[in-house]
């Protein structure tokens, strides 16, 4: 797998809302350097990390009030990038500045737009309501993936890797031998595997005490640019109309950091034992050990795919068929968004 380009006219999740703080931020997003910082009544900002005096982190510097200065020269920019000071001269040049990045917050997750400003619309930023929101507890991590964000989809998109790499936490019986069901709307594609009469894996035993086998669903849906949506039914086997039906959501945002390593911002939500701590430590380590899991798979297939001399051609199975749905999908996106204007 050669340099990936990246979709820029696109939303991604950035941080959590609880890392902005008073302290400036660094974080690597498509290969822009970006600082992160909440001005004095608490809005978030998002500035190029570069002074571009000297092309000094800003990250390093401190924030004088809603300005941040670099602690090279002394230079401050306010909230919108406008350079507000420079100690060794009497005037600012018009026009000097660093990149402003528009940032929207919603459901705990800070996003940033990395490409033209004026297309920015928050309206495009899909609701994730179960992180957090009325109703529903969520555990969260991030972690930092050293592979193409596109193999991070690929693996949760087909599920059928947890028989083998999640033998503690995840894997049970059906996912073999039940197909998954594809369906594609517009830029969405979701997919449903139905396991019936199964034993319950593990982290299906940390909320409800199942006697005997249960009936098993998966509902996976990736959301463009970077999103991937499952949520995990369970009940014991034959029971209908269950009100326990969703048992847990995964919510997984993949930003690249660069072509080679990407942001895994993870949370599992769960509308039981909302106010038991317990739970949710228990559920966190599971997923925390699962994804580790996944980590290390993704990294040594990185290293195989970038030592390939026949390029990294990856081969499609029937297993595959939301894979190959979410990648024909992001191909012709990122043809559209190279297209010279009309």
């Amino acid at each position: 797998m050669g340099a990936q380009p990246f979709l820029k006219n696109q939303w991604y999740v950035s941080a959590r809302a609880h890392e902005l703080n008073r302290k400036p931020l660094a974080r690597m997003i498509c290969h822009e350097p970006i600082v992160f910082y909440r001005r004095e009544d608490g809005q978030a900002v998002a500035l190029s990390d570069r002074c571009p005096h000297r092309q000094y982190p800003l990250s390093k510097g401190q924030l004088i009030h809603d300005q941040i200065e670099c602690g090279y020269h002394g230079l401050r920019f306010g909230p919108d990038g406008a350079c507000k000071l420079i100690p060794a001269q009497k005037s600012v040049p018009d026009g000097f500045g660093a990149r402003a990045y528009p940032v929207v917050e919603r459901n705990g997750l800070v996003h940033v737009w990395m490409g033209e400003a004026a297309l920015a619309d928050p309206a495009l930023i899909p609701d994730f309501p179960e992180n957090g929101g009325p109703g529903w507890a969520a555990e969260t991590d991030h972690l930092l993936v050293e592979a193409n964000w596109r193999l991070i989809v690929d693996n949760l998109m087909d599920l059928t890797h947890l028989t083998f790499v999640h033998k503690t936490t995840l894997a049970s019986s059906g996912i073999q031998e039940n197909p998954l069901v594809v369906t594609v709307d517009g830029d969405v594609v979701r997919a449903r595997r139905e396991m019936r009469n199964v034993e319950p894996a593990p982290i299906f035993r940390t909320m409800r005490h199942f006697h005997g086998n249960i009936d098993r669903f998966q509902n996976l849906s990736f959301l463009p640019p970077n999103h991937v949506h499952i949520r995990l039914e369970a009940c014991p086997t034959g029971v209908k109309d269950d009100p326990d039906l969703v048992h847990h959501v995964v919510l997984n945002h993949l930003t690249p950091e660069t072509d080679r390593t990407t942001h895994y911002f993870w949370s599992i939500c769960r509308r039981m034992h909302v106010n038991d701590p317990k739970v949710g430590d228990l559920l966190k380590r599971m997923n925390a050990t699962a994804f580790e899991e996944d980590k290390h798979i993704l990294a040594d297939q990185q290293k195989m795919i970038d030592s390939d001399p026949q390029g990294g051609v990856l081969v499609n199975l029937e297993a595959d068929k939301a894979v190959s749905a979410v990648r024909r999908i992001i191909r012709r996106k990122l043809q559209d968004e190279a297209a010279p204007p009309a």
